[in-house]
């Protein structure tokens, strides 16, 4: 028989779920520990009627950015341009190795655009441009320089490029939300809580992790709305398969903010007042 592997307790996500989670459902209690034979749903609650909440944490998150951040700040911790009197912020490729890049190159170029007067600069555009091909040399997708702050003249930061700006619409949702769902991980997932005999309800979390593009692309829908509400905010038409009785998008943001699916009264927008107010929530 193979040795029980030690418990693995909850991971920073499935910790952010339960902090968000325990003022509207109440106490969490902690089902999965690792290491067992079958993976099981990581949370239990006991709803009002004494009937129980099974509920399963899984977050997405772009690893290789988060990767590529981590690198630049080993690589690139409190980088300064000798001399300069700007900020710089240098965003990289998604594909690029930041170990690849020489230090000594990336001066250069921020000395020549500094020289040039030229605050901003782009890795595509005209190949005819010498900082074009500079800066795709060095797999950086867009450099930009503004005035700094007293003690903080010459600072390079170098973070990953961006994603697109645009907020997702509910098609755009609906269809993330079909290809998560029936994903490997996403069939896994639904697996764990269809084997949760004797719940009452099936809980789904997503952390969106602001590293994703699912979690800029819902993020931005939400800032568009009104204050009164979700006025501006594109409602998912995507209904979840069983056995999920209620679904929850929700960010890693400190203002709680977020989506919920609950089976029988389709979605609504989470308002900040969710976060403390179990009775804005009809579970």
């Amino acid at each position: 028989m193979a040795a029980r592997r030690g418990r693995r307790g909850p991971d920073p996500y499935e910790d952010l779920a339960r902090q968000r989670l325990e003022p509207i459902l109440g106490p969490l209690r902690e089902i999965d520990p690792g290491g067992g034979p079958r993976p099981l749903h990581d949370f239990e609650a006991t709803l009002p009627d004494s009937s129980v909440a099974a509920i399963e944490v899984t977050s997405q998150l772009d690893r290789k950015r988060r990767e590529q951040t981590a690198s630049a700040q080993r690589r690139f911790h409190e980088e300064r341009l000798p001399g300069s009197e700007l900020a710089w912020q240098v965003a990289l490729e998604r594909g690029a190795r930041v170990n690849d890049i020489d230090p000594g190159d990336l001066h250069r170029l921020l000395h020549d655009m500094e020289a040039k007067g030229l605050p901003t600069a782009h890795g595509v555009g005209d190949y005819r441009d010498p900082f074009v091909e500079r800066l795709a040399a060095l797999r950086v997708e867009f450099i930009y320089a503004g005035p700094a702050r007293p003690g903080r003249q010459g600072v390079v930061r170098v973070v990953p490029g961006t994603y697109s700006s645009r907020g997702w619409n509910g098609a755009d949702i609906d269809a993330w939300l079909d290809s998560f769902l029936t994903s490997r991980e996403g069939v896994n997932r639904l697996g764990k809580l269809a084997r949760a005999s004797g719940a009452a309800q099936r809980h789904l979390a997503i952390v969106l992790d602001l590293f994703s593009q699912a979690g800029m692309g819902i993020s931005l829908s939400l800032s568009d709305r009104d204050e009164e509400g979700a006025a501006g905010a594109p409602i998912p038409s995507f209904v979840p398969p069983d056995p999920l009785t209620h679904l929850w998008l929700m960010q890693v943001v400190e203002v709680w903010e977020g989506l919920l699916w609950t089976h029988g009264a389709g979605w609504r927008v989470l308002a900040p007042s969710s976060r403390s107010d179990p009775s804005a929530i009809a579970l």
